[in-house]
């Protein structure tokens, strides 16, 4: 059986918690695809921002990672992204 698509399976996995770091939500996604490494980390860090720029996660806290010299993110899912989600089948 196919598996859902990428940002369907990032939208379904925040929907079931409180918020998830990046990190977290890569490190899931690498995992159920089978995509390990940094290419495929930066690629869901991509499709984050997507998915936050169209308004269907939101942005829950920022911290700054010194170690890693970036920002790092906790995503939430946003009233329209799970109103969309119920429009599109993935709740």
């Amino acid at each position: 059986m196919a598996k859902i698509h990428i940002k369907g399976f990032i939208l379904q996995l925040i929907a079931q918690t409180d918020g998830m770091w990046e990190n977290e939500i890569a490190a899931s996604v690498c995992e159920e695809y089978g995509r390990p490494g940094p290419y495929w980390q930066g690629a869901v860090r991509v499709t984050l921002s997507d998915l936050y720029s169209g308004g269907l996660i939101t942005s829950l806290e920022e911290r700054f990672d010194a170690y890693g010299d970036k920002m790092r993110f906790r995503f939430g899912l946003s009233d329209f992204g799970r109103q969309r989600m119920a429009d599109t089948g993935l709740l």
